[in-house]
């Protein structure tokens, strides 16, 4: 991954980010409290990222600090710790991740509802990757859905009550996996160790 490349998904993508954590996070001091620090860890551990692989959540819940610190928020609130555990755990780090709804910041679902530019803008953030398949996890039954209908396939049942489907956009694969979602706490705080296992799936 050359840097040129993450400048770019820097400053025209606010919610790029990569799964990769220092091992100070989320305590006090660890480079993710700033979005330019967490800018050059993630530039001088390039080598570990994983471009063909991306967590896709639905939109942002919340407008962020700065750019860049999507996934990486040390408020105990997101519980971002245990979203690096899981993708840790499961030998995802290093993978892409964002959001395919960038335009909206609310924490209700309800009133996100995703559409073609959303999937375009999705698609020109990987058109920069050069990969010839992408790993797609959905973290989301909207963005599954939405990706879904967009390629014009047929989901199928895997293990784990996963749901997933197989797509071709611009001669670009796509492999596409309906996981729980992965801030599913308090009243649904039983679906998480079936995130986990669908993760390690």
């Amino acid at each position: 991954m050359d840097v040129s490349t993450l400048e770019e998904l820097k400053d025209e993508y606010p919610t790029s980010s990569w799964a990769l954590w220092s091992p100070d996070f989320p305590n006090d001091g660890c480079v993710e409290e700033d979005a330019a620090e967490l800018f050059e860890y993630i530039k001088n551990n390039r080598t570990r990222l994983r471009p063909s692989v991306v967590l896709l959540s639905l939109n942002p819940s919340t407008k962020l600090p700065s750019d860049y610190l999507k996934f990486h928020s040390t408020e105990p609130k997101h519980r971002n710790d245990q979203f690096r555990d899981h993708v840790e755990e499961a030998g995802l780090e290093g993978a892409y991740m964002t959001d395919l709804v960038e335009r909206v910041v609310d924490a209700d679902s309800g009133n996100v509802d995703p559409t073609a530019d959303d999937v375009e803008n999705l698609l020109d953030q990987l058109e920069l990757f050069e990969q010839e398949t992408y790993y797609v996890l959905c973290f989301h039954e909207k963005v599954f859905q939405t990706l879904l209908e967009y390629c014009g396939s047929r989901p199928r049942e895997l293990e784990h009550d996963i749901r997933a489907f197989r797509g071709v956009q611009n001669e670009v694969q796509l492999e596409c996996y309906r996981v729980w979602f992965h801030a599913n706490w308090g009243a649904n705080r039983d679906k998480i160790p079936a995130l986990r296992e669908q993760l390690r799936f």
